[in-house]
């Protein structure tokens, strides 16, 4: 990672404030310039600073996350959204994407996938875990809620076959049973894909098939 961005932490609570701030200052690719206990705190601080990436608590006084994505949407709309939760939700999820936000994170994630999620919403525009339904990420690239970039590079007739059994949500294993594969050679395949079309996880396999009409 050579790219270095400046990043915003919001969160009500002091302790995991800080204590996220600490884990960030451990690399040097990320700065960051703002810290504030709520929404209305940090919208009066972005008035002096840049931030690239935001990372927003949900529940807050004063200005909840919600509330606080709406505003930036509206009146900062490059900068990237990364909504911090206790919630699983897929409901949850859905209405924080339909606000604006361009990916969101549980709280009890290790701090490497906080740090990928900064690259990824910048180099792609989204940040979304395994955990979010393929239906929900479908529904969203269709309707044009979210709108990730990938790279150009051209799948094989047989990666194009296994990104459609990904979709469907076949592990590995059942790929390699369907295909008359080993799973060795799917776990190739599957990293070749992700390499070429530049995705992070499953949900981007998913974008990029919804995006470029693979699926039935």
């Amino acid at each position: 990672m050579s790219q270095s961005y400046k990043i915003a932490v919001v969160d009500d609570q002091q302790l995991f404030r800080k204590g996220l701030i600490s884990l960030f200052q451990e690399f040097e690719e990320l700065n960051v310039v703002i810290e504030a206990s709520n929404g209305k705190e940090f919208l009066d601080k972005l008035k002096c600073k840049d931030p690239d990436v935001v990372f927003l608590d949900l529940e807050m006084p004063v200005m909840s996350g919600i509330e606080t994505t709406e505003v930036l949407k509206s009146k900062f709309p490059e900068l990237k959204i990364i909504i911090l939760t206790m919630h699983n939700d897929e409901e949850i999820i859905l209405h924080l994407i339909e606000k604006g936000a361009h990916g969101f994170l549980l709280k009890d994630e290790p701090i490497e996938n906080l740090v990928d999620a900064v690259y990824s919403v910048m180099e792609t525009g989204y940040s979304f875990n395994d955990r979010v339904s393929n239906a929900m990420i479908r529904s969203l690239v269709k309707s044009k809620k979210i709108t990730p970039k990938f790279s150009d590079g051209k799948l094989s007739d047989r990666e194009i076959e296994i990104v459609k059994l990904i979709c469907k949500e076949y592990s590995n294993r059942e790929i390699a049973e369907k295909l008359s594969l080993s799973v060795r050679t799917v776990d190739g395949h599957r990293d070749n894909i992700m390499s070429k079309i530049k995705a992070k996880n499953v949900v981007g396999v998913v974008m990029y098939a919804v995006k470029n009409n693979l699926l039935d």
